[in-house]
């Protein structure tokens, strides 16, 4: 069934960033050597037909020496085919060639395919995130918002959906290490997991406001090679009056910006949001001082010296007003 949920992380090198070992835990269990031949008549179809009684649950994945053999829904009747009913506890297997003591002295295990399990659990994962965060998590799909992992998700819920995957998967084995590794991201002694900290806010998701996005955020979108100028700094003189805008600034005029000369050619233009788009009300061309010039919204940015380019173009992302987040308390019961 298709859904519109994801996990945050992958199933392969975010769990592994966990513990570098958790192909081992893959949640195979041996099943006991006593296939029998289906039939002994050497001549009849089923001879090379082998039933294996008790055999507990193999609807999910049967394995020989490790290797995966092909489920058939009907009566398996080539090599490597099997074939498990519930209602009898039986598994049947197909091979042409062997014998109930070869096939017996193999490594005969039962599971779920290990891609799929690793899915799953990662997903079931994800939905617990969520669950617990109580508050809309987004997907980043602009590069501009992904940040330097360049990942579709905020790198705590990736970290997060990870711990938590990994230590379902080895919870069976290992009920020590899987509870210190969920601990690193739901620590219900101490409240200092990365959830725990999520929740208070004291991260906060790409898409949310705080003290970083209130000042302003300011990222490259198209510089020249030779421009060595930045935009140094931001200053918030107050709470931003708006939602949002992705506030734009452009050299409108290049030259190169220094102490002890005064500038009279290099200039940049703010373009804020209007009624029909964003970036699309233009302020009048104004030239650098290297003091805190005009921004938007009751913010002020301050050039560097340097080379500029005319057409450089930075963003700065603002958002007005702040998240409200949940609490968590802990305390202590004495009898």
């Amino acid at each position: 069934m298709a859904t519109r949920f994801e996990a945050f992380c992958n199933t392969t090198t975010d769990l592994q960033a966990v513990i570098s070992d958790v192909d081992n835990y893959d949640r195979k269990r041996l099943l006991p050597g006593n296939f029998i031949r289906s039939n002994s008549d050497s001549s009849d179809p089923e001879y090379h037909l082998y039933n294996l009684y008790n055999s507990g649950d193999v609807s999910g994945q049967f394995y020989l020496d490790g290797k995966e053999m092909t489920k058939v829904s009907d009566g398996p009747n080539a090599n490597g085919e099997y074939r498990y009913t519930a209602s009898l506890d039986l598994l049947e297997y197909y091979e042409n060639g062997t014998t109930p003591s070869t096939l017996n002295s193999q490594v005969l295990e039962a599971g779920q395919d290990w891609s799929t399990l690793k899915t799953t659990v990662c997903n079931e994962q994800a939905d617990r995130i969520r669950s617990y965060l109580n508050r809309p998590v987004y997907k980043r799909k602009k590069d501009t918002s992904q940040g330097a992992s360049e990942r579709s998700y905020d790198w705590i819920l990736i970290r997060s959906n990870a711990c938590l995957a990994v230590a379902d998967l080895i919870r069976s084995v290992d009920p020590e290490k899987a509870a210190e590794i969920e601990s690193q991201v739901f620590d219900l002694e101490a409240g200092q997991g990365l959830m725990d900290k999520l929740k208070r806010g004291e991260y906060t998701l790409w898409n949310e406001a705080s003290a970083r996005s209130l000042s302003g955020v300011v990222t490259e979108v198209s510089v020249h090679t030779n421009t060595t100028g930045v935009i140094e700094d931001v200053k918030q003189w107050a709470t931003p009056k708006i939602e949002w805008d992705d506030v734009r600034v452009v050299i409108t005029a290049g030259g190169t910006f220094s102490a002890k000369s005064e500038n009279s050619t290099i200039k940049y233009k703010v373009l804020t949001q209007g009624v029909k788009g964003i970036a699309t009300q233009e302020s009048n061309p104004e030239l650098i001082d290297g003091n805190y010039q005009g921004l938007a919204y009751g913010l002020s940015i301050r050039f560097s010296e340097g080379v500029y380019t005319t057409s450089d173009e930075w963003s700065i992302i603002v958002q007005g007003g702040g998240e409200d987040f949940g609490t968590i308390k802990t305390g202590q019961v004495y009898r």
